[in-house]
């Protein structure tokens, strides 16, 4: 019996998310309106762009000091050596 409500419970969400997503196409809403403004992104091929680095790590703060300006700048700005010690 266990098993039995175990294997319905599972279905559930899978039965609902398979029923949610029926008769829509992916990256085309329902409003045709906002579909003919965002044609053109569809066309362009523009994307989202997440940069990331190493700068991110100290978020900013440097030997318990907080460092001004943006991320990508810490090293210069605290005059950390490139090889330094914590």
């Amino acid at each position: 019996m266990k098993q039995v409500l175990r294997i319905f419970i599972l279905l559930i969400p899978v039965c609902c998310i398979l029923i949610s997503s029926c008769g829509q196409k992916a990256g085309v809403s329902a409003d045709p309106a906002k579909d003919a403004r965002m044609e053109w992104w569809r066309e362009a091929r523009f994307g989202m762009f997440i940069h990331w680095g190493i700068y991110a790590v100290p978020a900013g703060v440097w030997k318990g000091e907080e460092i001004r300006g943006i991320g990508e700048w810490i090293m210069n700005r605290a005059q950390i050596p490139v090889s330094f010690s914590i």
